[in-house]
């Protein structure tokens, strides 16, 4: 699984599925997006997204699931 995750701005405690509108370059049109965050808050989640994607506009959480116990990070 490819997630988003940036520990400066929030832990990795809860997988957010964020739906955002993405513009790739001025021409061309913009595409909807569901990207998977890694993030403690739906607020955390939204904020990496805008990070990673800073032409990104219409961000909204699609699902939140909590991350298995034995889930190993490395």
């Amino acid at each position: 699984m490819r997630a988003l995750m940036n520990l400066a701005i929030e832990p990795a405690l809860k997988l957010f599925e964020v739906s955002a509108l993405v513009v790739a370059a001025p021409a061309s049109p913009a595409a909807r997006r569901v990207l998977k965050v890694l993030a403690d808050t739906p607020a955390g989640a939204i904020r990496i997204v805008r990070d990673r994607y800073p032409g990104s506009t219409a961000h909204a959480v699609v699902s939140e699931q909590p991350l298995p116990a034995t889930a190993a990070w490395a």
